[in-house]
């Protein structure tokens, strides 16, 4: 009865040991895993969900999270308000973030740069407010580089300059927020 007691007693300490084990062995696993996510994968991750985005001195924006690339996010912006593109490169802190993350193979539009993304909107001939770490403008786009875009002022309608339009070149690297609208 005694040898029973204690091979039962022996058994048990080494099924809770494996257990133990394998736990330990889960949460390093699942921390290396963590420590491969970008911020990108998390706003993948939170498509449909509101977040407030930190940029930089006084610079914020909230809305919905539309879209999510390698070097942008794409926000809905809350109560009829201006929507967004904003480079991940502004982004300085997150607030509603969820934990989950979508990886960018998941993502049709993960491959689209920031440059692409700008290029669309300049297509649209749409006014955007640009929020830049010199300021702000209110313009259209006019042409967009590898590390740069012009900005036009253009009257309603024009589809080119016209003599005396101010052209503005803005250093991608200095761009905060594009808002739309």
């Amino acid at each position: 009865m005694r040898f029973e007691r204690i091979f039962e007693d022996l058994e048990g300490q080494f099924a809770h040991h494996q257990q133990e084990e394998v736990r330990a062995v889960s949460e390093d696993l699942t921390r290396a895993e963590r420590g491969q996510l970008t911020l990108a994968d998390r706003f993948r991750g939170a498509q449909g969900h509101p977040v407030t985005l930190h940029l930089g001195g006084s610079v914020r924006v909230a809305g919905t999270v539309r879209e999510a690339a390698t070097e942008w996010i794409a926000l809905t912006a809350k109560g009829g308000g201006r929507s967004a593109v904003v480079p991940l490169a502004a982004v300085v802190m997150v607030e509603g973030l969820p934990s989950r993350a979508r990886l960018a193979e998941d993502s049709p539009s993960s491959s689209w740069t920031l440059g692409s993304i700008l290029r669309e909107i300049a297509r649209d001939r749409s006014v955007v407010r640009l929020e830049t770490s010199g300021g702000v403008l209110t313009r259209r786009i006019a042409a967009v580089g590898a590390d740069a875009l012009d900005i036009r002022s253009l009257p309603t309608g024009e589809s080119s300059a016209v003599p005396g339009s101010a052209r503005i070149t803005v250093a991608l690297s200095a761009l905060r927020v594009v808002q739309l609208g």
